[in-house]
């Protein structure tokens, strides 16, 4: 969760930039900013989802209104996501203006002029900052610590399924091997329930089939999680493959940029997963059409005391062992 931590106090330095940079540059240090935000996938994926809640937005135009505005200002959204997507449509259009050669104290003076009520220009940028572009900052900020709020959630259920609970699940599971995922789906959705996520009693239905867990499912913001079984022999490779394209269409199906895959490792050996990011941050994650594909290991094998097991090989999986279909699994070792 460092990588979201970190992320939300870069967004907060970079409004403070914004707030205290003169009007000459104002233009540019958008466009840093834009550039920046650009660059965080994380972010293009909350302004994304944000760009779906109110299509028939046209940020062209709130970027005329704000130069043509007469009267007293009134944004034209009805919800945080869409005022965040015009904002960030209207600094895109600044970072072109910079681009193309135009002066900052054009540019402010373009944007800020009927809005400003002070005699003095930084005054009137400062103004417009707090007002019109500290929006778009703030739902960037709550988006990413409500993914952190679900990472820490899972991460929790990891350390209780391997501190407390491991025994007892292998033993359910391993009652009926063909339905062993289900032991553990079930498990899991009890434990997010009680967690404060409230989860459907029955797998939810989309387009793509029946997700294993997919909450808030009476909100406009769904959390889409796969739960698959890892033994190295049956269930290996390609089935994790399975998992993170089931992931995918699902967050598709409900318009998301996030999902989440559980894998639950029973095959007594570590797993070296790839990750598209910080590669000391948990957890790793991939990103696949536009979807960003957390993967959640959990040690889910009795195992006998550290002292007593040995060294096993580590399985290593690859980018493409997730999202190759004619992916070949290893020999069992």
């Amino acid at each position: 969760m460092r990588y979201q931590q970190d992320l939300q106090v870069a967004l907060r330095e970079r409004l403070r930039r914004l707030m205290v940079a003169d009007y000459s540059t104002a233009g540019r240090d958008v466009r840093l900013v834009v550039d920046w935000i650009t660059k965080q996938p994380a972010l293009r994926a909350a302004l994304a989802e944000a760009e779906r809640v109110e299509p028939d937005l046209d940020a062209g135009a709130f970027a005329s209104y704000l130069k043509t505005l007469h009267g007293v200002f009134a944004w034209p959204s009805q919800t945080d996501d869409g005022r965040a997507a015009l904002v960030w449509g209207l600094m895109q259009r600044i970072a072109d203006d910079d681009r193309a050669g135009i002066t900052g104290d054009r540019i402010v003076l373009d944007y800020t002029h009927r809005l400003g009520r002070n005699s003095n220009t930084n005054d009137d940028w400062r103004e417009f900052t707090e007002h019109i572009l500290q929006p778009l900052f703030d739902y960037l900020t709550d988006q990413v610590g409500a993914e952190s709020s679900v990472l820490y959630v899972l991460e929790r259920y990891v350390r209780r399924v391997e501190w407390f609970d491991r025994q007892d699940l292998h033993d359910r599971a391993i009652v009926s091997p063909q339905k062993a995922e289900e032991v553990y789906d079930t498990d899991l959705r009890r434990f997010l329930f009680s967690e404060g996520i409230n989860m459907p009693f029955s797998q939810a239905k989309s387009a793509s089939g029946l997700s294993d867990v997919l909450s808030e499912m009476d909100t406009d913001d769904p959390l889409v999680c796969e739960v698959k079984i890892f033994d190295a022999e049956s269930r290996g490779k390609r089935h994790l493959g399975s998992g993170v394209n089931q992931a995918v269409q699902y967050a598709t199906d409900y318009g998301k940029h996030t999902a989440y895959l559980v894998i639950i490792n029973i095959s007594g050996r570590p797993l070296s997963l790839p990750s598209e990011g910080d590669s000391k941050s948990w957890p790793p994650h991939i990103e696949v059409a536009g979807v960003r594909v957390h993967l959640i290991a959990v040690r889910a094998l009795p195992t006998v005391s550290a002292s007593k097991q040995g060294k096993p090989a580590p399985v290593i999986i690859t980018h493409e062992d997730l999202v190759n279909p004619d992916v070949v699994d290893e020999e069992p070792a």
